[in-house]
Parts: C-alpha cells; sequence; structure tokens
C-alpha cells in the first residue's frame, strides 16, 4: 500500500511539474505575441507618420514649384510682351 502511495504522489507531482512547465510556456507565448503586438502597432504608427510628413513635404515642394513656374511664366510673359511692344515701336517709326 506505501509502495501504490508513493507511485501515486510520483505521478501527481511529475503532473505539477509538466502543469508548471506548460503554464510557463503559456506565459512565454502569451508575452511574446502581446510584445509583437505592440511591435507591430508602434511601426505601423511610425510608418504612418513618417508618410503623412514625406506626403507634406512634397506638398510643399510641388506648390513651391507651382508658383516658381507661374512666376516663371509670368516674367516670360512681360518679357515678350516688352519685346511686341519694341517692334511696334520700330515699326511705327518707319512707316
Amino acid at each position: 500500500m506505501a509502495e501504490q502511495k508513493n507511485a501515486q504522489q510520483t505521478v501527481r507531482e511529475q503532473y505539477k511539474v509538466a502543469e508548471n512547465v506548460a503554464e510557463n510556456m503559456m506565459r512565454a507565448w502569451s508575452d511574446l505575441a502581446a510584445t509583437t503586438t505592440e511591435l507591430t502597432f508602434e511601426s505601423f504608427e511610425k510608418s504612418l507618420h513618417y508618410n503623412q510628413q514625406a506626403r507634406a513635404q512634397a506638398d510643399r515642394l510641388v506648390s513651391e514649384a507651382l508658383t516658381n513656374y507661374h512666376r516663371m511664366y509670368e516674367d516670360g510673359l512681360k518679357t515678350w510682351q516688352g519685346y511686341v511692344q519694341g517692334v511696334r515701336e520700330i515699326l511705327n517709326r518707319s512707316n
């Protein structure tokens, strides 16, 4: 009878050890999943932020480029108008 109790106690102890190992593994996997999820969301958030900054910078550059093109166009138009006016004056003097 004592041998049967010792055998049962040994089995119970082994099951307790196995339960503890399984519980520790589940905690580790749970922590790993939480850490991975947090890293993924943080990386995604930073990526969105960097993309927004890049988009804003690109919009500013496009806006500046269009403003500069508009100024260049207006200056070219004024120069052309001055040229045409000068040609008219020369033609009017000739007549």
